[in-house]
């Protein structure tokens, strides 16, 4: 069964959802599950009052998270929140037996990572981590015919834009979850190698902007280079695959989202699903609910993507690297 092709839309399941979080992507989360057959949003939980507005009619409206992740009504929760607050939100999920969707990055250091990643192991809940792009059936559909080519892979990526500039993140770790979860999903393995630096800092009014180029190397052989950031000229959204004997392009902002070139360097474009990956991701995320599924790759993934940013920032000098405001 792919994404997309989930048991909500066709069981009898009528999950009730809670969201943590009703900003700009929390937002995108309610017009997700407004759609879905077999899934209603029950919840919303958000500091700000305002965020009541943006609330569906039927839906239940509060301030107060901890009450909401507790009051055993929903049967899992989605937290479109920032990552500093995630370790403390998703161990009260853990703490209430309740599965848990959360945004990325997991959090903002290897150390509570790991420690979410075991809490859960402990506690046999749920918890799925969302690197977007991985949910994407482009990306899917480039990981599958990944297989055919030539080891050893090179990888190439330019994610980003110019801004936003968060108070919480700086560009590193508010575009790098992206690239770094494609790579490490595809290879399957975790760097032996890391380096960083920053390619451009830009000056004036946008000063908090960088561009992170990033080179990773892997036990079998594979290596990244990975451009990433709020210090880009333009947004950006591309991650290319080469070997020997072809290579597949995933730009996320083309028409045709997935090209597959052999090795002639001749191209054609490859059908995917038009499902959004937002939706897709919160697809899975409602099928582990249904089918009972207690672990899930990609909280693995959100620990190896943490400590993979957590060693490309360390290994950029400080002053080069703003930190968050």
């Amino acid at each position: 069964m792919t994404r997309g092709e989930l048991a909500v839309g066709t069981s009898q399941a009528d999950l009730a959802l809670g969201l943590v979080g009703a900003g700009p992507w929390g937002s995108r989360y309610v017009a997700s599950l407004s759609g879905l057959e077999g899934v209603h949003l029950a919840l919303v939980a958000s500091r700000s009052p305002a965020a009541r507005e943006r609330v569906p009619a039927g839906c239940e409206f509060t301030t107060d998270w901890r009450g909401a992740v507790s009051n055993g009504k929903l049967d899992g929760v989605v937290l479109a929140t920032p990552p500093a607050v995630h370790h403390d939100m998703v161990m009260a999920c853990l703490a209430s037996g309740l599965p848990v969707l959360v945004e990325k990055p997991l959090t903002l250091d290897g150390q509570a990572a790991r420690a979410l990643r075991d809490a859960a192991s402990r506690s046999g809940s749920l918890v799925m981590v969302d690197h977007t792009h991985v949910f994407s059936s482009a990306f899917e559909a480039l990981k599958a015919r990944a297989r055919r080519l030539e080891p050893p892979l090179r990888v190439r990526s330019i994610g980003g834009n110019r801004g936003p500039y968060r108070k919480d993140v700086n560009g590193l770790w508010d575009y790098g979850p992206h690239d770094v979860s494609m790579c490490l999903d595809l290879v399957g393995e975790e760097p032996v190698a890391v380096h960083g630096e920053v390619a451009s800092l830009a000056a004036g009014p946008d000063a908090r902007g960088m561009a992170v180029e990033a080179r990773l190397a892997f036990p079998g052989g594979a290596r990244a280079s990975l451009t990433f950031g709020n210090g880009l000229k333009e947004k950006r959204r591309v991650f290319e695959v080469q070997a020997a004997n072809g290579a597949l392009l995933y730009d996320d902002l083309a028409e045709a989202k997935l090209i597959e070139r052999d090795h002639r360097g001749r191209g054609q474009a490859v059908r995917i699903s038009p499902v959004p990956p937002l939706t897709r991701a919160v697809l899975a995320f409602c099928d582990a609910i249904v089918s009972g599924r207690r672990q899930d790759p990609s909280l693995y993934l959100g620990v190896a993507v943490v400590e993979t940013l957590e060693r490309i920032a360390a290994s950029i000098p400080a002053a080069s690297c703003p930190a968050p405001r």
